[in-house]
């Protein structure tokens, strides 16, 4: 049987998610607002390296997690998969080599964040030339969004990925 804590928790969970799913209804309808992408790189980069210093097995967060990109790429009419391809790409080739190689420390989320929006916008441009249709564009409000992003993420992981 549970405690209160771990339904609290996950009480908690689900409610963060319902404001994340309204948060990119309403950006996608009424304002531009940042995608989180990079957020959900970082945080999904988080748990797997959670999963495997602890050995538990992944959660609600990251099943979640993947949902949460499934609807941004639906949403915001990317590729369906683009950001899943985009982020097995990030964490398997450049996540580590990121990790070991700049050794960046507090900024570490600031470039995920870069090179999660480099690679979905690569991996969207292919799909895009694959099924012979017009590719997105990086305009300024792409740029403002992911500098907002990248505050954010060095906010939120600055002592979680090291």
């Amino acid at each position: 049987m549970r405690n209160d804590y771990e339904i609290k928790l996950n009480g908690t969970y689900i409610g963060l998610a319902l404001f994340l799913i309204i948060y990119q209804i309403l950006g996608s309808v009424y304002l531009y607002s940042p995608l989180l992408y990079g957020i959900f790189f970082c945080y999904m980069f988080f748990l797997l390296e959670e999963s495997e210093r602890t050995l538990n097995e992944l959660d609600f967060r990251w099943y979640f997690s993947l949902f949460f990109l499934f609807f941004t790429d639906a949403t915001y009419d990317f590729f369906v998969f683009s950001s899943w391809v985009a982020f097995c790409i990030f964490y398997y080739v450049f996540a580590d080599w990121i990790k070991t190689n700049l050794k960046t420390g507090a900024i570490l989320a600031v470039i995920f964040v870069f090179c999660a929006y480099i690679l979905i916008f690569v991996v969207d441009r292919a799909f895009s030339y694959m099924s012979n249709e017009e590719a997105k564009t990086l305009n300024i409000s792409y740029i403002i969004s992911i500098l907002i992003e990248c505050l954010f993420a060095y906010i939120l992981f600055r002592g979680k990925i090291q």
